[in-house]
C-alpha cells in the first residue's frame, strides 16, 4: 500500500517539529543538572532557558517572512542543521557562558523550524484537510512536551547532561536525512522559491520587531523581581512603548512591510489570534501555578507530579486531531468556543483546590483543562490559516508561534503578581522557599489564596474568548483546495 505523499511530508515536518520542541521541553531537566555542574546562581541559571525562549521568539517573524519570498524548504532544513549546530556545541561545553551560546544557537535553530512547521502543513493539506492535520500537529507538540522531560530524566539519571545534547544531535541528523528524501518529491505541494526580481526584505521592521519583542520579554520576566514601579521596569515599558509604535508606523509606511497590518481587518483572523492569545495567556496560570501547588503545598515528589500532569497533556494530544477533522466538516468558530468553555471551567474548579483535596480532584480538572485545549487549538490554528492567502503562511505561522510564547510569559508575569499581592495583603512574604521549610499552615493557605483567586481570573478570560469565538464567525478562505 503506498503511502500518501501528503502524510510522508507530514512526518518530515512532524519528525523536525518534535526535535525543536523536545530541545526546548527537556530543558526543564537540563537546568538543574548544569546549574550544579558549574556551580551557579538562580539568576544566572534562568538565562540557560531564557537565551533559547528569547531568541526563539525574536526570530519567529522574521524568518517566518524569509520563509515565505525564499521558500519553506531551504529555512526548515538550515533549522535543522542550526539546532544540531547548537546540540553540538552544548556537548562540548566547558563553561557556562559556552552553554548560552549554543543556546542561542538552537534558538536560532527552532525558530527557523517552528516558524515553519505549521505553514508548510497548511500549505500540504487543502482546506478539507487542514484541520485533521493540524490536530495531529498539535498532538505532536503534546507528545514531545511529554516526551523531553521522560527524556532528558533518563539519560541524565544513566549518563549525564552532555548526553541530552548528543540525542537533540542525532535527532536533528535524522530529521535531515528524512526532510532531504522526502522534501525531494515534486507532487509535495510546500511553497517554493517567490522571489522574481531582487531580494527585499522589511529590515529596519524586523530590528524594530525584534527589539520591542526582547525588552517586552525582559520586562515581564523581571518585573516581579525588580518591583513594576523600578525605574529599570518603568524605563523598559517606555522604551518597549515607542518601539513599538515605531514598528507600526514603519509597518504602515513601508512597501513590503515584515507583518502586513492589513491582517487585522480581516475580522475572523484578528478576533482568532486575539482568542489564541488569551487562551494561551490563561492556561499559562495553571502551568505555572500548579507544580508549586503539587511540591511545595501537597508534598508530592517531582515523579509523582509529572504522572499527575501528563493526563492533561495527553487529553489534548489525543483530543487535537478529532477536534481538527471535526472542524472540516462543520467549522471552526462553536468548536473554539466550546473547548474555551470547558478549560474556563475547568480552570474555575481547580481554583477551588486547597490543602485536603484529593488526587481525584487534581487529576479531573487537569483532564478537563486538556480536554478544553485539545477542542479548542485545532480549528483555532485552521481559523487563522484559513483567513489569509497561502503566500503569507509563514509569517502567519511565525505570528501564531509568537503569540503563543508572548501570552505563556504574560500569564506567568500575571498569575506570580496576582499571588504575590494576594500574600502580601494577608501579610505572608511571598517566598516560596518558606512555604516549603514551614510547619504553619498560614502561609500555605494564603498561597492556595493567591492560586484561586488566579485561577479565578483566567477561567473568566476564558470565558469571554468563548464569547469573541462566537462573534468572529468562520473565515473565507483563500486557499480551498
Amino acid at each position: 500500500m503506498k503511502l500518501d505523499i501528503k502524510w510522508l511530508g507530514f512526518f518530515a515536518i512532524a519528525f523536525g517539529v518534535f526535535a525543536s520542541v523536545t530541545e526546548q521541553t527537556s530543558a526543564q531537566i537540563l537546568v538543574p543538572k548544569v546549574t550544579d555542574y558549574f556551580g551557579l546562581s538562580l539568576p544566572h541559571a534562568q538565562w540557560i532557558m531564557l537565551a533559547y525562549i528569547l531568541t526563539v521568539c525574536a526570530l519567529f517573524m522574521p524568518l517566518g517572512k524569509i520563509a515565505d519570498k525564499i521558500g519553506r524548504k531551504p529555512i526548515f532544513l538550515t533549522g535543522l542543521i542550526t539546532l544540531m549546530l547548537g546540540g553540538i556545541i552544548g556537548s562540548i561545553a566547558t563553561t557556562y557562558s559556552v552553554i548560552l551560546i549554543a543556546k542561542v544557537i538552537a534558538g536560532f535553530g527552532g525558530a527557523s523550524i517552528e516558524a515553519n512547521g505549521m505553514a508548510m502543513i497548511a500549505d500540504v493539506f487543502g482546506r478539507k484537510q487542514r484541520g485533521k492535520a493540524m490536530g495531529l500537529y498539535m498532538s505532536i507538540i503534546g507528545f514531545s512536551a511529554i516526551a523531553g522531560p521522560l527524556i532528558g530524566g533518563y539519560l541524565t539519571n544513566i549518563y549525564n547532561w552532555r548526553a541530552l545534547f548528543i540525542f537533540n544531535v542525532i535527532l536533528c541528523g535524522l530529521g535531515i536525512i528524512i526532510a532531504l528524501i522526502i522534501f525531494r518529491n515534486k507532487e509535495l505541494n510546500i511553497q517554493p522559491n517567490q522571489i522574481t526580481g531582487a531580494f527585499s526584505f522589511d529590515w529596519r521592521g524586523s530590528f524594530l520587531s525584534t527589539a520591542t519583542l526582547l525588552i517586552f520579554l525582559l520586562v515581564i520576566t523581571f518585573g516581579n523581581q525588580e518591583g513594576w514601579t523600578s525605574l529599570y521596569i518603568s524605563s523598559g515599558i517606555f522604551l518597549c512603548l515607542l518601539l513599538f509604535f515605531l514598528f507600526i508606523w514603519q509597518e504602515k509606511t513601508t512597501k513590503d512591510p515584515l507583518l502586513d497590518l492589513n491582517f487585522f481587518k480581516i475580522k475572523t483572523f484578528s478576533l482568532s489570534v486575539t482568542t489564541r492569545f488569551l487562551a494561551f495567556l490563561s492556561m499559562s496560570f495553571s502551568g505555572f501555578l500548579m507544580p508549586f501547588y503539587l511540591i511545595q503545598i501537597m508534598g508530592f515528589t517531582t515523579t509523582t507530579v509529572g504522572v499527575l500532569l501528563a493526563p492533561g497533556a495527553l487529553s489534548m494530544a489525543i483530543i487535537g486531531p478529532f477536534s481538527g477533522q471535526l472542524s472540516d466538516k462543520i467549522g471552526t468558530k462553536w468548536l473554539t468556543a466550546f473547548g474555551m468553555a470547558i478549560s474556563g471551567s475547568a480552570l474555575i474548579f481547580l481554583a477551588y483546590l486547597n490543602i485536603n483535596s484529593s488526587i481525584t480532584a487534581i487529576l479531573l480538572g487537569l483532564t478537563l483543562q486538556g480536554c478544553g485545549a485539545g477542542i479548542f487549538m485545532s480549528p483555532n490554528n485552521s481559523a487563522i490559516m484559513n483567513s489569509i492567502d497561502s503566500s503569507h503562511f509563514g509569517i502567519g505561522s511565525g505570528f501564531m508561534n509568537l503569540i503563543r510564547a508572548t501570552a505563556s510569559l504574560s500569564g506567568i508575569a500575571i498569575a506570580t503578581t496576582i499571588v504575590v499581592i494576594t500574600m502580601t495583603q494577608l501579610n505572608f512574604e511571598p517566598n516560596l522557599s518558606n512555604i516549603t521549610d514551614s510547619s504553619d499552615n498560614g502561609i500555605k493557605l494564603s498561597f492556595i489564596s493567591g492560586m484561586k483567586n488566579s485561577f479565578t481570573i483566567a477561567g473568566f478570560i476564558m470565558y469571554i474568548s468563548a464569547i469573541i469565538s462566537i462573534i468572529r464567525g468562520e473565515p473565507k478562505s483563500m486557499n480551498n483546495s
